[in-house]
């Protein structure tokens, strides 16, 4: 299989080469979201949503922007299946892939919230976190000194196998526990933690074990309940391997080039931790202006608790714990075969959450491009043409 590129950009510097939620076990039809009957089409907002599917060949989109924590607008665009016909709506389920980061990230916050971690805890070895529960091999000094925050700031130092690729591609039909084990005897940290910025998704992975050890609860049970039913996003579930994995309003996604053909051919269960969640974009930015430190909306993060979760590293300033930063904004992208996802906020008080079925192939000058022609819409659709929306509150 392809090896899946994990993918973040930071706005107009820096590009970052960059679960599971479950609301819910079952696939029960989710129930379409009531929007405002006065709700208006924008022809400035739905024009550049049309022209970005066309111009990259993506059939679908939904869209949800905030402004001032108010729900101000929601549309879904093209097609959710192509060969049904079946258009994209607003209860259309998506999978967001490495946007599942930042409630990883978040749920760790929580704990250290609670009072029951520290982000300078260690994970590995003789008193830590996970102790020695994992790997027949003794554990490295490297691995020993891997912290919580090493994890979630992408500067643990790797977990990568075979020419430095990341751990998490290997071993599809693995368990997750056989999969752990057998990482800790495979896989190594090529740097010193804490030294260099990597972005691993096997270091999220670990991250969600460390959530279900320390709360001694599954990490789909403690996203649920910390997460998902408090910010009442009832199309938020744990995504499932393979088409038979599809939950009742989840739209299909398609890959291009390379891509294509592997859109469910890779152990999605696995990605709880850095790329499980299946969303709605209503739902998304429910849980975005949980996290954006705006008084608008009740925050799942104190004040304090919320400084250290937009702390970046030293290896890299702009990626922070599970979210990334630049200048006035916070964002996150995912990318999976057949899938393209993205939220961001600015100081201004607007937030976007936007989610695609479709993807660009991974090849770095076509998929850079793309990555960076998304990056250009959002920031455009929470800078530009603010006047526009109504005043009205869908959530």
């Amino acid at each position: 299989m392809k090896k899946l590129l994990p993918i973040a950009f930071r706005i107009s510097v820096i590009a970052l080469l960059a679960f599971a939620v479950a609301c819910s076990e079952s696939s029960d039809p989710v129930p379409a979201p009531t929007p405002n009957p006065t709700q208006e089409d924008i022809g400035v907002i739905d024009s550049q949503i049309e022209d970005f599917l066309s111009r990259y060949d993506i059939p679908g989109a939904s869209l949800a922007i905030s402004k001032n924590g108010k729900l101000v607008y929601q549309k879904a665009y093209g097609l959710a299946d192509q060969a049904q016909g079946k258009e994209m709506e607003l209860r259309s389920q998506m999978r967001v892939a490495s946007v599942s980061k930042t409630f990883t990230g978040v749920a760790i916050m929580l704990l250290v919230q609670d009072g029951l971690i520290s982000l300078d805890d260690q994970v590995f070895g003789d008193g830590a976190i996970l102790g020695k529960t994992y790997g027949t091999k003794a554990y490295s000094n490297r691995v020993k000194q891997v912290t919580v925050k090493n994890l979630l700031q992408m500067t643990t130092g790797g977990w990568v196998v075979n020419g430095n690729r990341d751990a998490i591609d290997y071993q599809q039909q693995m368990s997750n526990t056989q999969f752990f084990n057998w990482m800790m005897d495979n896989a190594t940290l090529n740097f010193d933690p804490g030294s260099q910025y990597w972005y691993i998704n096997s270091n999220y992975f670990v991250a969600a074990r460390v959530v279900e050890k320390v709360s001694g609860k599954s990490f789909a049970q403690f996203i649920k309940e910390r997460i998902t039913d408090p910010l009442k996003m009832s199309g938020t579930v744990l995504g499932k391997n393979g088409t038979q994995g599809r939950q009742a309003n989840e739209a299909t996604y398609y890959g291009q080039g390379a891509t294509k053909g592997f859109e469910y051919n890779f152990n999605l269960e696995r990605r709880d931790g850095d790329a499980g969640i299946v969303t709605t974009a209503s739902d998304l930015l429910r849980f975005v202006t949980a996290i954006d430190g705006n008084p608008s909306r009740p925050d799942l993060l104190e004040s304090g608790i919320y400084n250290q979760f937009i702390q970046g590293s030293s290896a890299n300033v702009g990626f922070a714990n599970g979210i990334s930063q630049f200048n006035q904004v916070k964002f996150f992208y995912g990318a999976l075969p057949g899938t393209r996802s993205g939220y961001m906020f600015h100081s201004n008080g607007m937030a976007a959450a936007l989610i695609f079925n479709g993807n660009a192939d991974y090849t770095q000058t076509n998929y850079n491009s793309f990555a960076s022609a998304h990056d250009v819409l959002m920031f455009n659709l929470i800078t530009k043409n603010l006047n526009v929306y109504q005043d009205i509150d869908q959530f």
